[in-house]
């Protein structure tokens, strides 16, 4: 258990974040989420996810933030995550050419490289970040879903996590 912020922080305006270990074994990833998340139920998934292929984990907490993840299937090694996030970026942009795209970032403070990007929904209310890393030498792809009106808080707690993923 690793204390995020603090109410009593000079400056700070919200309530204690404390950040979790979390074991998302479908995906053998171990990340630290602040408490309060676990899987949706599957009643909710399949409303949510109609699809067949839907991912293979999906999270929730009780404040609107939802995290999926799934292996794509593809192999890919560690030195390749880069290229990978671009890719998946690119494609995202042409897919949804409404919707504000960040530059792609490479994170490699972990024991796992995660490269990521945000996509501004401002029509859904919501954000994503969407994450790619490896995880014995296949591809992994994490999305969070965020409201937009928490951004501010939810892109930092995701960041931060990053630097807590380990296969």
């Amino acid at each position: 258990m690793k204390v995020f912020c603090t109410q009593e922080s000079e400056g700070c305006c919200q309530e204690s974040i404390v950040l979790v270990p979390v074991k998302l074994d479908r995906l053998n990833l171990c990340l630290e989420l602040p408490e309060g998340f676990c899987p949706m139920e599957e009643e909710k998934q399949c409303r949510m996810y109609p699809w067949e292929g839907r991912p293979e984990v999906i999270w929730e907490n009780n404040c609107g933030v939802q995290i999926t993840g799934q292996m794509t299937g593809q192999k890919i090694k560690t030195a390749e995550v880069y290229n990978a996030v671009l890719a998946l970026r690119e494609l995202t942009e042409s897919t949804f050419p409404k919707y504000r795209i960040s530059p792609a970032h490479l994170n490699e403070r972990g024991e796992i490289p995660v490269g990521w990007f945000q996509m501004e929904m401002t029509d859904r209310e919501s954000e994503h970040i969407k994450a790619v890393s490896v995880v014995e030498e296949h591809m992994l792809l994490v999305t969070f879903t965020y409201p937009v009106e928490q951004s501010l808080k939810w892109r930092s707690i995701i960041r931060y996590s990053f630097g807590t993923w380990k296969a």
